[in-house]
């Protein structure tokens, strides 16, 4: 029997051999288990041998299926005034995508976590399932990662009631440059950007922008040629 994620149908499906399991602190998406094909379901991930979705896991998120990251992200110019604002030294590399879910593992100043993301249909959320792992898991994972490993130190910038991220890159083309997001709680919410930092452009929806696509690069450019 498989599982699935997905999201709750409009209308009940009724199909032989399939069950959907549906969760009261859970709105957007349900569990569907099921040896058949997935016609007639709308399925963001395969969690068949996912531990996150165990059910001691669900019973411990009071029901609750998806942790949602929403967030907007800016091409920034680096201002004068960053170091005034702490930071967090970040490495972090990317495994093969499995079952729907993007698997990415990071050391994050002396913590090391593993995170699986995977998309919902709009470039602005997204899935995000994160848990610590060991030292030595992280160096077991490391040996099966994929493209290069991303080096950058994450400067923590509060504003407007928002914390922003900005990212500078270790090994980039354009030291001057970086790249700022902030988390909001809905994909209408505002955001206040910091007077002293200059936008270049908006990039929530240019897939160029993501991790994982400056991983792909030998040498990171954040400015298009």
């Amino acid at each position: 029997m498989k599982k699935y994620l997905i999201k709750i149908p409009a209308s009940p499906v009724q199909k032989d051999g399939c069950t959907v399991r549906t969760y009261s602190n859970e709105k957007t998406a349900a569990i569907l288990e099921t040896d058949l094909d997935t016609d007639g379901f709308d399925v963001i991930a395969e969690i068949t041998d996912n531990d996150f979705y165990s059910d001691d896991a669900i019973a411990k998120r009071g029901g609750r299926l998806l942790t949602l990251e929403i967030e907007r992200r800016w091409l920034v110019k680096v201002p004068d005034n960053i170091g005034d604002f702490s930071y967090h030294s970040i490495e972090q590399a990317y495994l093969s995508p499995e079952s729907g879910f993007q698997g990415r593992i990071r050391r994050l100043d002396d913590k090391f976590i593993y995170t699986e993301k995977a998309r919902t249909g709009s470039s602005a959320v997204r899935i995000e399932n994160e848990r610590e792992i060991t030292e030595t898991e992280y160096l077991s994972l490391k040996d099966k990662t994929i493209l290069n490993t991303i080096r950058k130190r994450r400067y923590i910038i509060p504003y407007g009631g928002l914390t922003f991220e900005l990212d500078v890159f270790e090994n980039t083309a354009d030291p001057g440059f970086g790249l700022m997001e902030a988390e909001l709680e809905s994909e209408t919410d505002s955001a206040d950007i910091p007077g002293f930092v200059e936008i270049i452009q908006e990039v929530t929806d240019d897939p160029y922008y993501t991790n994982r696509n400056l991983a792909s690069m030998e040498v990171i450019r954040l400015l298009k040629k």
